[in-house]
């Protein structure tokens, strides 16, 4: 109720201050009228003017009032998006850079006949063009008052190319043509009023009030009992009219002008804000970088502890395990696979006997036993999978691998990263079911595939094969789902592929890891 009451006083109040701007314009508009009629009178300038190279020299500063007002029209039409403006512009055009002149220049020599004709056709397509800019049809979008224009040039040329008959003669001295201009500046001064009012838009009442001022100075042409060349009151209406117009149309542009630059303030004010969260998750992000450097350097010194306190040989594999996992990790915090920015390398942030802990080195054979170094972008798929086994203990993996498997063309850490969320994903999912995993050469010539399976509930949905997109994953298991999409994206890096399928007898879920083999 308290919302219906204030919304009904501020309409009052937006229709009062309407009100009030529009009749301050009109008793502005008509003293002007008032003072150019009065010293524009034939008595005020017979004897010592020319009237009519006066009158040709005022109609050529209309059509440039009205040639400046179409440009605004333009440019308003341009920076607000609304094809109104660009249509008034363009009938404004007409009237100022092509009517205007003619009337000043041709019809004054040529008073009767078919040059004045031509230019009453092309007013009449003027006219027309002006009443559509209230409301442009949406299929012509704000080049169709362009179209019209270039549609009055054709009417008139082809007016003015006709042969001058007595017909012609006549029907142009007849009071036909200034009875045709007079109704036609009244019916759209009169609408262009009306749309001011409806819309409550003093700025578009304004527009009307100078087309009705030029509709004024048509008639007054016609009604004053006297021959137009004895006074300047008919060409001074005209500018006054087109003056009007323009200061209109400048109120428009500035408008537009003021709306842009609150959006862009606007936008700057967004961006900023958008730059300070960026620079402040990155500042968090840094320091959870710092925290996990520390804590990573503190497990491997428990882990190289563990290894010295015991010679069990089992000890010295968890060892080995938890050693090349904590290698995955700093290689994941040194190089995200989820970054496509180019930064500086992080500063050390962990002590020296830290980084030495972390950074086990190019020999390091996680297997513990002799053998030949592999390359840093190359490793051995039996090796990993049991060290990826042997710390989940808790959960029923079955590991199978044959012999003599090809090296694999990719850092152990892809293979790490991949099978660890797979295998997190089993017990996500399928928590307490058995699992398999197998290494084996894959049916193409040249690749290794790693096969994970459970004997869970299988793909969501009943789907045979997964399409793996960011974001997708069981709502009710819950998830990020960016695991699988950054190993589906790490696997293609290195020319391989990860893919889901549901598996039957028994069901569950199988992911099938292929990587390129050493050649």
């Amino acid at each position: 109720m308290a919302a219906g009451s204030f919304s009904g006083v501020l309409g009052r109040h937006r229709r009062a201050r309407f009100i009030a701007g529009h009749l301050a314009d009109l008793l502005v508009v008509v003293t002007l009228c008032v003072v150019v009629v009065a010293i524009t009178r034939p008595r005020v300038v017979e004897g010592w003017i020319n009237v009519a190279t006066a009158t040709a020299v005022l109609t050529l500063v209309a059509a440039a009032f009205g040639s400046a007002a179409a440009i605004v029209a333009l440019v308003t039409g341009r920076l607000t998006g609304d094809p109104r403006p660009s249509w008034f512009g363009a009938a404004l055009l007409l009237y100022g850079v092509v009517l205007l002149p003619m009337s000043a220049l041709v019809v004054q020599s040529e008073p009767d006949g078919v040059a004045r004709l031509a230019v009453l056709s092309m007013l009449i397509v003027g006219l027309c063009i002006l009443i559509a800019a209230l409301r442009p049809p949406a299929r012509l979008g704000a080049w169709g008052g362009w179209v019209l224009v270039a549609l009055a040039f054709a009417v008139g040329a082809t007016v003015a190319l006709q042969e001058e008959s007595r017909f012609t003669t006549l029907l142009a001295g007849s009071p036909l043509t200034s009875l045709v201009a007079q109704a036609g500046w009244a019916t759209v001064a009169v609408l262009f009023l009306l749309d001011g009012y409806r819309r409550q838009s003093r700025v578009r009442a304004r527009l009307g009030l100078g087309l009705l001022v030029i509709a004024v100075s048509q008639l007054y042409r016609t009604v004053v009992p006297s021959e137009p060349a004895t006074g300047l009151a008919y060409p001074s209406l005209r500018i006054l009219g087109m003056a009007v117009v323009l200061s209109a149309l400048l109120t428009m542009a500035l408008r537009a002008v003021s709306r842009l630059q609150d959006d862009y303030d606007r936008l700057q004010e967004t961006l900023g804000d958008a730059t300070l969260l960026l620079e402040r998750a990155a500042g968090q992000a840094a320091e959870r970088d710092h925290e996990l450097r520390n804590g990573l350097a503190g497990l491997a010194g428990a882990a190289y502890l563990l290894a010295h306190g015991s010679d069990d040989e089992r000890t010295g594999q968890l060892r080995d395990a938890v050693l090349a996992e904590l290698g995955r990790l700093r290689e994941m915090l040194e190089n995200p696979v989820t970054a496509h920015v180019e930064e500086p390398p992080a500063a050390p942030v962990a002590d020296e006997r830290g980084a030495e802990l972390l950074d086990l080195g190019p020999a390091f054979s996680p297997s513990g036993e002799p053998g030949p170094a592999q390359a840093p972008d190359s490793h051995r798929v039996d090796v990993v999978l049991r060290q990826l086994v042997s710390l989940r203990a808790e959960q029923p993996i079955r590991l199978a691998v044959e012999e003599d498997l090809p090296v694999v063309a990719a850092p152990d850490t892809v293979t790490r990263q991949v099978v660890t969320n797979l295998l997190a994903n089993c017990e996500r999912h399928a928590r307490g079911a058995p699992v398999e995993v197998r290494g084996r050469c894959a049916d193409e010539p040249g690749f290794v595939t790693v096969e994970v399976r459970d004997e869970g509930p299988g793909l969501p949905g009943g789907q045979d094969e997964l399409v793996i997109t960011r974001g997708v994953h069981d709502e009710q298991a819950g998830g990020s789902g960016l695991g699988l999409h950054i190993s589906a994206q790490l696997a293609q890096e290195y020319g391989g592929e990860l893919v889901l399928r549901t598996a039957h007898d028994p069901r569950g879920c199988l992911a099938v890891l292929t990587l390129p083999a050493v050649t």
